[in-house]
């Protein structure tokens, strides 16, 4: 005989931004289109980093999700990212473990100026080098 499971409220929510998670990560870890920058957008917003009875935790977080998504790209090609600053004060991308030209490193007022508030940066550099995975 077939039982029908039993969730409650909180697995049933689990289960919801489970499944909202993955939408997000197949979308990032679709190939842009040739010269189509990737958008990254950092902003304000709240995540559940804590268990119940914990309430929200004001985040920073990029594309509205917390971590960011996943982005992919095959050793040697360019990766263009357009990244659009909305938090309250300026930053930067800095790429941990990947060779980049010193111009796009993104350490702030060492190697490229940070991106103010409400202002948008394009980095752009070749991939040189192919990652853990072997991608």
């Amino acid at each position: 005989m077939f039982k029908i499971p039993f969730l409650n409220r909180l697995q049933f929510l689990a289960c919801g931004a489970a499944l909202a998670a993955s939408t997000q990560i197949g979308a990032a870890n679709t190939p842009a289109p040739v010269n189509t920058p990737i958008k990254l957008c950092a902003g304000t917003g709240h995540a559940a980093l804590r268990p119940a009875p914990f309430g929200l935790t004001q985040v920073w977080q990029t594309n509205g999700s917390v971590p960011g998504a996943e982005i992919r790209i095959r050793q040697g090609e360019k990766l263009r990212i357009e990244a659009h600053n909305n938090l309250p004060e300026d930053t930067t991308i800095h790429w941990h473990g990947i060779r980049t030209p010193n111009a796009m490193d993104g350490v702030p007022d060492l190697t490229q100026n940070a991106i103010r508030a409400g202002e948008t940066f394009l980095y752009e550099f070749d991939v040189p080098d192919a990652g853990p995975d072997g991608l």
